[in-house]
């Protein structure tokens, strides 16, 4: 343990507050639905983050903030049940129609967020958070995840402060204050009695699949809000001297896959 205590719960929550990166809001994620339910489809992540869990076929999974389905179809045909979970109607619909064209129908959803009353939702062996725990109080969100599971939990989160190349903002001159990185989490539920285990997963940058440089940048101002008209020139720029021309893509995201047993509590 540590000499003094150390508040990394409250250190998170002010990271959170200061950083460029904020939250979206349900109407953002309703809006970009559609655009993430083609992308998702046949994603090497998917596999990559199921093959680390520890499932058996007979559990009860909660997919919390389930997006298009990304893991939650895949899930379906592996274990009993899954229960999904968004704050964005629209992902549910979207997650529906995939399912319904899969044939699954092992799958409950409800309309809920991080912050809301999880007290209509059954209790489940498995939750996992699949890129989506950016939320602002943390120690909230993995306590949550903890207390509804009885086996274990698995999340993925961004590695490095930035869902922007850092090569791409340096290059437009855009300057930042970087997200909370993954340690936070590790740390927190050590504090709560967790023995946390730490994997990796790589995935390419979405950028390399935009078309035109006004999605690039479309795409960087969805993640640093604000782009001034220098910027924005700079951006299209960098498109058609790298991206457009394959001479230096986006570095790959790299996700800390966090797993912890709910059982075992030192």
């Amino acid at each position: 343990m540590f000499l003094k205590s150390i508040d990394f719960a409250r250190m998170y929550r002010e990271h959170k507050s200061a950083t460029d990166f904020k939250g979206k809001s349900s109407a953002d994620w309703d809006a970009k639905s559609k655009d993430m339910a083609v992308s998702v489809l046949n994603s090497p992540y998917v596999n990559d983050f199921i093959s680390r869990m520890d499932i058996t076929g007979n559990e009860v999974v909660l997919d919390i903030g389930c997006g298009p389905g990304t893991l939650a179809i895949p899930l379906a045909k592996k274990v009993k049940q899954v229960i999904a979970i968004d704050f964005s109607a629209q992902m549910l619909k979207e997650l529906e129609a995939y399912a319904a064209r899969e044939g699954i129908n092992n799958i409950k959803t409800y309309h809920l967020g991080w912050e809301d009353d999880w007290a209509i939702l059954p209790k489940v062996d498995i939750a996992v958070a699949s890129r989506s725990i950016e939320v602002h109080d943390i120690d909230m969100a993995l306590s949550k995840m903890s207390s509804q599971a009885t086996k274990a939990c698995y999340l993925t989160y961004k590695v490095g402060g930035s869902f922007v190349d850092m090569n791409i903002l340096d290059y437009i001159g855009k300057k930042i204050i970087a997200k909370p990185d993954f340690w936070y989490i590790p740390l927190l539920l050590y504090k709560e009695g967790h023995l946390p285990h730490i994997d990796y997963i790589e995935t390419q940058h979405a950028s390399i699949h935009f078309s035109s440089a006004d999605e690039f940048v479309s795409s960087l101002i969805w993640s640093v809000h604000e782009l001034d008209e220098t910027q924005k020139q700079k951006t299209m720029e960098y498109y058609e001297r790298f991206i457009a021309t394959k001479n230096r893509l986006p570095k790959p995201f790299t996700w800390a896959f966090i797993s912890w047993s709910t059982k075992n509590i030192i």
